[in-house]
């Protein structure tokens, strides 16, 4: 495979066509440099790769590439795989989409590095920007992520991540870990957009950038590896950027903005009482497998703040979510690590999706 673009933009799909599409459009009116090259891995199952696919074929900003003989990957995770060009205004190819349908659910993680482990023995790109389905990205997003790890030599770099309800409030700037209420916090949540913060300050106070919108040198990643699949979904991004933290390697581009949506595919774990059962679990779950790996002597105060944290879903959810956070804990203290089969198959039942 031939590869012209200098980053590679990677977004991991489950069976939400319509936000890919949405997060698209908005690729298609991003500044010419850096160019780029799209990378979608399906998760959702054969079905949904199909879905997705006949949704880019009828979308006015994409044209399927049958001409494009390059297999996408070659890999055993992959099962098969499609070709498209992203569309400018004017109808002309911007740059090339490859989507790629996953042998099985291999939660998020594992989908990035099932795109990037042989991409890494391919030249002509040197970072990787990965976001999620249900972001829009503003024109200047990705050039002013490249531009800030240039100008503070950061490796790896994250966006102010805006609500589409509240664009005027910072949603998050990236993320950072309590160790007092062993959760993970949404750095400066609700300040003011228009507010610049200093960039040494905010820089110091970062853990990792959301998973939202993470832009990676290449470089970088050759020092700290690819993302741990062994979390399935949640903590991969404060993760990740723990590692790169360790070589003062994470920084936060003021002026790169990306609108997301946010828990469009499993659902959101802030006590609500629409929450997934299945994000539920692996919240609290991997909240122990993340304390274990770093910061290890917190181990038994978070486990403690857990059993607060099972008692909150209860109190606002009831029995259900409750002891969804239950289940969770028990699997972090035994140790238990990867995707959490039972637990899915029950949440894709719930959802009205036929378990694969």
């Amino acid at each position: 495979m031939n590869l012209n673009a200098p980053v590679l933009v990677v977004m991991v799909a489950f069976r939400n066509e319509s936000d890919v599409v949405g997060c698209l459009t908005a690729l298609a009116r991003a500044e010419e440099e850096p160019s780029f090259e799209i990378f979608i891995a399906e998760n959702g199952g054969r079905e949904a790769a199909a879905a997705l696919t006949e949704t880019l074929r009828r979308s006015p900003c994409t044209r399927q590439n049958d001409a494009d003989e390059d297999r996408l990957l070659s890999s055993p995770l992959v099962a098969g795989s499609s070709h498209f060009h992203l569309l400018r205004q004017d109808g002309m190819p911007r740059c090339r989409i490859h989507v790629a349908e996953m042998a099985e659910n291999l939660g998020y993680a594992g989908a990035i590095n099932a795109i990037l482990r042989p991409l890494q023995k391919v030249a002509g790109w040197d970072a990787v920007w990965i976001i999620n389905p249900d972001t829009q990205p503003s024109p200047s997003a990705l050039a002013e992520l490249r531009a800030h790890s240039v100008r503070r030599a950061k490796g790896m770099v994250g966006s102010c991540i805006i609500s589409p309800e509240t664009p005027d409030i910072v949603h998050t700037r990236g993320l950072a870990w309590s160790k007092i209420t062993a959760r993970t916090l949404a750095v400066d949540f609700h300040a003011p957009c228009d507010i610049v913060p200093n960039e040494d300050d905010l820089e110091s106070r970062l853990g990792a950038p959301s998973g939202a919108s993470i832009y990676v040198t290449r470089d970088l990643l050759s020092k700290i590896g690819l993302p741990d699949e062994s979390y399935f979904l949640f903590f991969e991004d404060l993760d990740w950027g723990s590692r790169a933290k360790r070589l003062d390697s994470v920084g936060y581009a003021h002026r790169s903005v990306v609108v997301h949506r946010g828990g469009t595919t499993i659902g959101t774990t802030r006590y609500h009482k629409g929450s997934s059962r299945l994000a539920i679990y692996l919240e609290v779950r991997n909240r122990i497998l993340f304390v274990r790996k770093h910061h290890h002597p917190w181990l038994p105060w978070t486990i403690l703040m857990q059993f607060l944290h099972v008692a909150a879903f209860g109190l606002v959810g009831g029995a259900a979510p409750m002891k969804a956070a239950f289940r969770g804990l028990i699997a972090g203290i035994r140790g238990k690590t990867g995707r959490p089969d039972r637990m899915l198959q029950a949440h894709t039942t719930w959802l009205g999706f036929r378990p694969e």
